[in-house]
């Protein structure tokens, strides 16, 4: 299938589909699916990767294929978490406050980028900067998954204070510019700021990022979507492959301790520096 095409209709990119790629693209969101019940993260820190490798869409349409996508995954994920109790609400709102709004501005910003700069020139920025953003998360996870000394002391659902409040909304907004830019932040970035600024359980974390990253996914992808830079017929399918796969993941999270989730995902995101990095020495 050729590469993601600017203003792409929706009939468009269901007639372009060929059925082994299909398949190959639903056994993707199936893997994925699995990942994000369980982790919480994926839709951005695996699917971007994936859009851009498998799926062979440029980085902007890649960006928001995988909005799209994280909207559709994560809304299962987000049912399944808020029946299980393991979301923290008062988190969830501080977080958006600030991470809402600098969505918006920053998928404005890149797709009004896309329409004005050459197309080779914005598509290499964007693999560079992305490549750069994966590898330096990788290494701070890499870094507070294995360090001594972690706390024990978890909690969900409890009142937050002032400072968390200033300091969710602050980090909201950087988070939020992220995803907007890139796709990628929905989990990945803010799985640690859960974790060490509002202390949430790993439960919690899992349900409370899913529902964040719903909120910004939808304000994002409507972005892109409204500019064409969204292939629809990948995000179906992908999706379609993704359902099964994050009620299970979902299951297992309930199984996991906190310093094991940190671990999965800090491997996680390794991997996902690695395919990204592959793919710009094989440009």
């Amino acid at each position: 299938m050729a590469h993601g095409h600017f203003g792409m209709s929706l009939l468009d990119s269901f007639s372009q589909l060929t059925p082994g790629y299909s398949l190959e693209q639903v056994a993707i969101g199936y893997v994925m699916g699995v990942l994000i019940g369980m982790t919480g993260i994926g839709a951005g820190i695996l699917a971007m990767p994936a859009m851009i490798y498998f799926a062979r869409l440029d980085p902007v349409v890649a960006i928001g294929t995988s909005m799209v996508f994280s909207v559709l995954s994560r809304g299962v994920g987000v049912f399944h978490h808020w029946k299980l109790g393991f979301i923290d609400k008062e988190t969830n709102f501080f977080f958006s406050l600030g991470a809402v709004p600098l969505v918006l501005l920053a998928s404005i910003w890149i797709n009004n980028l896309k329409a004005t700069m050459p197309p080779g020139a914005l598509d290499l920025y964007l693999k560079i900067g992305i490549t750069a953003v994966l590898f330096l998360i990788a290494a701070y996870l890499l870094w507070d998954a294995f360090k001594k000394n972690q706390s024990a002391e978890y909690k969900c659902g409890d009142p937050l204070t002032a400072t968390q409040r200033a300091e969710g909304t602050a980090l909201g907004a950087v988070v939020g510019t992220m995803v907007g830019a890139t796709s990628i932040g929905g989990g990945i970035l803010i799985t640690p700021i859960l974790i060490g600024v509002f202390k949430l359980s790993s439960k919690c974390v899992v349900g409370t990022s899913n529902i964040i990253a719903v909120s910004l996914t939808i304000v994002g992808s409507g972005v892109y979507v409204f500019h064409g830079n969204a292939n629809i017929a990948v995000a179906a399918l992908v999706t379609v492959g993704s359902i099964a796969g994050v009620k299970l993941g979902a299951d297992y999270a309930k199984k996991f301790s906190n310093l094991t989730l940190k671990r999965i995902i800090a491997g996680l995101t390794l991997v996902s520096f690695i395919s990204m990095f592959a793919s710009l020495l094989l440009r």
